[in-house]
């Protein structure tokens, strides 16, 4: 017994040593073994032996040598970014669509299915076709799956508690997934793993605080907290900001309650309330660009907001209002310095952000405002889903 112990233990400590140089190397992009000792803290013995098991294990390679600091010039190391994928799908839009990615957060194929057909909401024949496709489509090691989806998710145990917007409700989606491909599974709200790519792939240098408000069919926020996305206490979703009132006696929303962020903020609603305006202005440019109501969407209404639709505008100013009192909320309390907005709606850009920012300003200290920053991500439609994928990563390979 004593020995299965101590085994067990040098086998932890290996596994420790191993994620500790493999992160360094990930993040460093290319790193001498003598840094890692510098930094990890580890031996030089114990740094080369780590290598070598991560060399044979096809995660790290040699590229050449650093700089010579006077002495024989250090070969540097780097991650072998194509020597494993991951998949990381997106379940938050109409559309069902997901990606494989290698290491570094490359795309290597991508794939999109849609949901709609069936009467039954807990159908998996969307999902199930989505990462079929997608796994026929890598020959490397996969790590695992991750998902981004709406709704109060326990990520410790694979449930998906609540979607409002798509029908779920208790779904052990994880194990679902896991039981059919037999890979690790991993899930988050899509606003956590939009937050988690936002901080991997495209955060400042030196920002550990960060926070994304996703607003597309629904509206939550993903925060990242000195480098690690916060999730509450019990791990079951903390951001769904979507679902609290913010109109007395407002318009009923999905949830069962009046006057949610998302019945004022979120893309139905702004589509909603462009066709009311279709529908009760015969002067608005809406009827220059459309023959019914039904074919108004986003790009539509930046359009003749851009004309200069007045109705629209005072639209989108509302929408700005609206989404500034969620974000003054997150910036008051947790003093975080860059708000990434993500989603649909980011199609609207200084059409939104503008106003949004001005109506910020006046609505937080002017020191807090002073040191916020306000912005629009760059990554688009894949930020859900390289979120899930490098959630793949921070478990199964302890890299970000």
């Amino acid at each position: 017994m004593v020995l299965s112990t101590q085994k067990l233990t040098r086998d932890e400590s290996k596994l420790h040593n191993q994620r500790l140089a493999l992160k360094l190397i990930y993040t460093q992009g290319e790193i001498s073994r003598a840094d890692i000792a510098r930094a990890t803290g580890l031996t030089r013995t114990t740094v080369s032996a780590t290598a070598v098991e991560l060399m044979e294990a096809g995660l790290v390679e040699e590229v050449g040598q650093g700089p010579s600091a006077g002495g024989k010039p250090p070969t540097l190391l780097r991650v072998v970014a194509d020597s494993r994928h991951t998949i990381g799908i997106d379940l938050s839009g109409r559309t069902f669509q997901g990606a494989v990615f290698d290491l570094v957060g490359n795309i290597v194929e991508r794939a999109s299915v849609q949901p709609a057909g069936s009467d039954d909401p807990l159908t998996m024949e969307p999902v199930w076709a989505l990462v079929d496709t997608l796994l026929a489509a890598t020959d490397r090691t996969t790590l695992g799956i991750g998902v981004g989806l709406p709704g109060l998710i326990d990520s410790r145990q694979g449930v998906v508690l609540q979607a409002v917007n798509r029908g779920w409700r208790g779904l052990a989606l994880g194990e679902l997934l896991h039981q059919r491909y037999g890979l690790p599974v991993y899930l988050a709200n899509d606003s956590q793993a939009a937050a988690l790519a936002e901080f991997r792939f495209a955060g400042p240098d030196g920002v550990r605080d960060l926070a994304v408000i996703l607003v597309d069919q629904g509206i939550s926020a993903g925060i990242v907290l000195d480098g690690r996305v916060y999730q509450s206490g019990n791990r079951l979703g903390a951001g769904e900001i979507g679902h609290v009132r913010v109109v007395e006696g407002g318009e009923p929303c999905a949830c069962g309650h009046f006057g949610c962020l998302e019945t004022v903020a979120s893309l139905g609603a702004i589509v909603r309330r462009a066709q009311t305006i279709y529908g009760n202005q015969p002067e608005s440019i809406l009827h220059q660009l459309v023959d019914r109501a039904d074919d108004i969407d986003l790009a539509i209404i930046l359009q003749a907001y851009r004309t200069g639709d007045r109705a629209l505008a005072e639209l989108i100013s509302q929408v700005s209002h609206y989404l500034s009192l969620a974000v003054a909320n997150l910036v008051s309390t947790l003093n975080i310095p860059l708000v990434v907005l993500a989603g649909s709606i980011t199609d609207l850009g200084d059409a939104l952000l503008a106003p949004l920012t001005a109506e910020l300003h006046q609505r937080i200290l002017p020191e807090l405002a002073a040191r916020t920053q306000l912005r629009v991500s760059s990554q688009g439609a894949e930020l859900v889903m390289r979120g899930a994928a490098a959630l793949v990563l921070a478990e199964e390979l302890g890299v970000i």
